[in-house]
C-alpha cells in the first residue's frame, strides 16, 4: 500500500511540474456563452462546430492557430475544415460530391449565396417538422455564417490600407508609404476633419492628389466597416461593476463610443501583437503579450487567475480522459492474456495500467473543479465521467482484495464504456459550459449531486458483478467458494450504492426546501432516485428473509441497472418537472437498446444458471 501512495504521489508531483507558466496568445481571456475561458477553448468550440474535431491535422495546426489564421490570413478560406458527410446535403446546395466529404469556406460560401432563397424557406419552418437533410443543411449554413464572423473580427486591425499621401500620412501620425489599419484611422478621425471637409466642398473635378488619395482611403473604410457586425470573438472587459457584463469584442467598440483607457490600450497591444506575428517578430510577439497580461489581470476581479487559463489550456492539450481510455483498454487485453499465459505476471501489469488510468482520470476531474470553481459533478457530461471514475475506483479495491483479475475486468469494463459515451456528449460543444441558475447555487446542491452521483457509480458496479456472476455460474457452477465470493461482493457494493443514493436522495430534498420551497414533490426525477432506493431495498430484504438466492440476487441487481439509467437519463426525455434542465435528446433509442440488452442477457442468463447450479 505504502508503494501505491509513493506511486500516486510522484505521478501528481510530475503531472503538476509539467504545467505551463508562460502566458502566450492562446491563454488571452475572451467570454463566450457567459463564461470567461481562454481563447485556446473558444478556437476548439468553434473548430469542433465547423469540422468535428478540435484539431485540423490536414494542416498540422491546432485550434488557436487556426483561428488566427482565420482572422488574419486569407489563406484560411482553403483550408477544407467544412465536414459534410450526407451527399444530399451535398447536391442540395449544387456541389460536386467528394469522398473526403470535406469542403473549403469559399465552396461554401459561393454555394450559400445561390441558394438563399431555400436556406431562408426551411429556416422559416417550425424546427419539429424540418427533415435531417433540412437540419443539416440549416446547421451548415450557420457555420458558414460563423466561419464568416470570424473571419472578420480582427479587420479592423489588419494593415490593409496603404497610406502613400504625405498630408494624410501625418493626420493619422504614420510615416508616407506604410500601411495602416482601420482602428488608426478611427482614432484619428479629428486630425482629418479638415480633409475631409475640404473633400466634400469640392468639386471632383477639382479634387488635389490629395483629394483622390483621401476618397480611395474612405472607400476603403467603408468597405472595412461592413465587417463591424463580426463580434463573436468577445476579449475586451466591459469595464463595469457588474459581473455579468457582457464584454465586448473589438469591433464593438469601433461605433464612435468613448474608451476607456484600459480599453484603448488593450486594443492597441492586440494591433501590436498582430503587428508583430504578421512580421514574424518574436521579441515584439511576446512584449506586447505580457504587456497585455499586465493590463487586463489588473483590470478586475471578474476576471480568472491567469494560473487557472494555463491550466484549462495544459487540460485541452493534455486530453487526460482520452489517455486514460487507453489505459483502461490496454488494462483489458492484458487481463485477457493473462487467461492466456503468465496470469499472474499480465494481472499485476493490467492492475497498474487500471490504476495509471484511474490517476489520469482524477487529475482531470481535479483540473475541471480547479478551473470550474465547482464539484465536477453538476452537468450530464460530468455525471457520466464521475460515475465511470466511482466505478473504476470500487473495481481497484475490489481488485486489490481479490487479486483474481475481477476488479481489473470491472474497472477496464466500467472505464471504457462511460468514457466513450462521455466523449459523444463532448462533441456537443464546451463541456465547461456555465450552469444554469438553480445548478450553480449552494452546498447541499453540490453535496446532493456528489453523493447521488457516487451511488449511481456503485450501483452500475453491483449490476456488472450480478452479470459477472450468472456467467461465472454458467461457466464454473461447480467452484461454489468463488460463487459465494462473487456474491458476497455483490451485496457489499448494493449496500454501499444504497447509502449513498438514500443520502443523496436525502440531501437533494434538503436542497430543494431551500431552492424551491418544499422537500418532496413527486417530481420525475425526485420518483427516479426513489424508485432505486425503493428496488436495492427489496433486493436486500429478499436476500436476507432467504426468498432469493444467489442468481435471483444477481438477476435483480442487473434489472437494477435499467431503474439507475432510467433515473439518471430517461425521466429527462420528459422534458417535465423542476429537473427538466438535464433534458437530453437522442438518447431514446441507446436507452432501449440498453434496457433490452439487459432484460435479455439478464434473464437468459439467470435461467441458464440456475439450471446448472441445481
Amino acid at each position: 500500500m505504502k508503494r501505491i501512495l509513493l506511486f500516486i504521489s510522484l505521478f501528481i508531483l510530475i503531472l503538476s511540474a509539467s504545467l505551463a507558466s508562460d502566458f502566450e496568445f492562446k491563454h488571452i481571456p475572451v467570454q463566450e456563452e457567459g463564461r470567461i475561458k481562454p481563447i485556446d477553448t473558444f478556437a476548439r468550440n468553434q473548430m469542433l462546430r465547423v469540422y468535428g474535431k478540435r484539431s485540423l491535422k490536414s494542416e498540422k495546426i491546432d485550434a488557436v492557430d487556426w483561428l488566427f489564421d482565420v482572422a488574419i490570413n486569407e489563406k484560411a478560406s482553403t483550408y477544407k475544415v467544412f465536414n459534410v458527410r450526407n451527399p444530399e446535403v451535398v447536391r442540395s446546395l449544387g456541389l460536386e460530391w467528394s469522398t473526403e466529404h470535406k469542403y473549403t469556406f469559399e465552396e461554401l460560401s459561393t454555394a450559400v449565396q445561390s441558394n438563399l432563397e431555400l436556406l431562408n424557406e426551411i429556416h422559416s419552418k417550425p424546427e419539429e417538422t424540418l427533415t435531417l437533410v433540412e437540419k443539416q443543411l440549416l446547421e451548415l449554413y450557420f457555420n458558414v455564417l460563423r466561419f464568416k464572423d470570424l473571419k472578420s473580427s480582427f479587420s479592423c486591425l489588419l494593415p490593409y490600407i496603404h497610406v502613400h499621401n504625405e498630408t494624410i500620412a501625418n493626420a493619422v501620425d504614420i510615416e508616407p508609404g506604410t500601411s495602416t489599419n482601420y482602428y488608426r484611422f478611427i482614432t484619428h478621425f479629428d486630425n482629418m476633419g479638415v480633409l475631409i471637409n475640404s473633400l466634400r466642398e469640392t468639386p471632383e473635378n477639382e479634387w488635389t492628389t490629395t483629394d483622390s488619395s483621401l476618397n480611395m482611403i474612405l472607400q476603403q473604410l467603408n468597405y472595412i466597416n461592413s465587417d463591424r457586425f463580426s463580434q463573436s470573438i468577445k476579449l475586451i472587459p466591459a469595464m463595469t461593476l457588474v459581473e455579468t457584463e457582457e464584454w465586448l469584442s473589438v469591433w464593438e467598440l469601433m461605433d464612435g463610443r468613448k474608451l476607456t483607457e484600459s480599453q484603448e490600450n488593450l486594443i492597441g497591444l492586440l494591433d501590436n501583437y498582430i503587428s508583430a506575428r504578421l512580421d514574424k517578430n518574436e521579441l515584439a510577439m511576446q512584449t506586447a503579450l505580457n504587456n497585455y497580461q499586465t493590463t487586463i489581470f489588473n483590470l478586475s476581479n471578474k476576471i480568472p487567475e491567469k494560473s487557472i487559463l494555463i491550466k484549462e489550456v495544459w487540460n485541452n492539450e493534455a486530453d487526460l480522459f482520452y489517455k486514460s481510455l487507453a489505459f483502461y483498454l490496454i488494462a483489458f487485453i492484458l487481463l485477457a492474456l493473462s487467461w492466456i499465459t503468465k496470469p499472474t505476471l499480465f494481472r499485476k501489469i493490467a492492475y497498474g495500467s487500471l490504476i495509471i488510468g484511474l490517476l489520469l482520470q482524477t487529475y482531470g476531474l481535479y483540473l475541471r473543479m480547479i478551473i470550474m470553481g465547482r464539484p465536477p459533478v453538476s452537468t450530464l457530461y460530468e455525471t457520466i465521467i464521475f460515475v465511470g471514475f466511482i466505478g473504476v475506483i470500487c473495481a481497484v479495491f475490489i481488485e486489490y482484495f481479490r487479486k483474481d483479475g475481477l476488479g481489473v475486468f470491472i474497472g477496464a469494463v466500467l472505464g471504457s464504456i462511460f468514457h466513450y459515451i462521455s466523449f459523444g456528449y463532448a462533441s456537443d460543444g464546451d463541456t465547461m459550459g456555465m450552469l444554469v441558475a438553480v445548478l450553480d447555487s449552494n452546498f447541499w446542491l453540490a453535496t446532493h449531486v456528489t453523493t447521488i452521483t457516487i451511488g449511481y457509480g456503485a450501483s452500475i458496479v453491483a449490476g456488472l458483478m450480478g452479470h459477472v456472476y450468472l456467467v461465472y455460474a454458467i461457466a464454473k457452477y461447480k467452484d461454489s467458494t468463488k460463487l459465494k465470493e462473487i456474491y458476497n461482493n455483490t451485496f457489499g457494493i448494493t449496500l454501499l450504492a444504497l447509502f449513498f443514493t438514500l443520502f443523496g436522495t436525502i440531501l437533494g430534498g434538503i436542497w430543494a426546501d431551500q431552492s424551491w420551497g418544499r422537500f418532496w414533490g413527486w417530481d420525475p426525477k425526485e420518483n427516479g432516485a426513489l424508485l432505486i432506493c425503493m428496488w436495492q431495498l427489496l433486493m436486500i430484504h429478499l436476500r436476507l428473509t432467504g426468498l432469493i438466492r444467489a442468481p435471483g440476487f444477481a438477476l435483480g441487481m442487473i434489472l437494477n441497472n435499467i431503474i439507475v439509467v432510467i433515473a439518471w437519463f430517461g425521466v429527462n426525455l420528459l422534458n417535465i418537472g423542476l429537473h427538466s434542465y438535464g433534458f437530453a435528446s437522442g438518447v431514446a433509442i441507446n436507452l432501449s437498446i440498453f434496457i433490452i440488452f439487459e432484460i435479455v442477457t439478464g434473464v437468459t442468463t439467470y435461467y441458464w444458471a440456475k439450471s446448472k447450479i441445481r
